[in-house]
C-alpha cells in the first residue's frame, strides 16, 4: 500500500519536473530567437544609415565621424 503511493508520487514528480523543464527550454529558445531577430533589425538599420550617408567629398571627415559614432553606439547597444 505504501509502496504504491510512493510509486505514484515519484511518477507525478517526474512528470511535473519533465513538463516544467520542457516549458523552460521552449521559453529559452523563444528568447534566443527574438534576440537574433532584434539583432538583425538593428543590423539592417545600421547598414541603411551607413549606405545612405552623404557621399559629398567635402563632408568626408564628418561622415567618418558619424560612422564611428554609429558603430560605437551600436556596439554599446549589444554590450560588445
Amino acid at each position: 500500500d505504501v509502496g504504491q503511493i510512493w510509486v505514484a508520487y515519484n511518477f507525478l514528480l517526474a512528470f511535473l519536473l519533465s513538463f516544467r523543464t520542457g516549458k523552460a527550454y521552449s521559453r529559452w529558445w523563444e528568447g534566443g530567437t527574438l534576440l537574433q531577430q532584434a539583432r538583425g533589425e538593428w543590423f539592417n538599420a545600421f547598414s541603411s544609415l551607413i549606405a545612405f550617408s552623404s557621399q559629398d567629398i567635402g563632408k568626408i571627415a564628418e561622415v567618418k565621424a558619424l560612422h564611428r559614432l554609429l558603430a560605437t553606439l551600436m556596439s554599446m547597444l549589444f554590450a560588445a
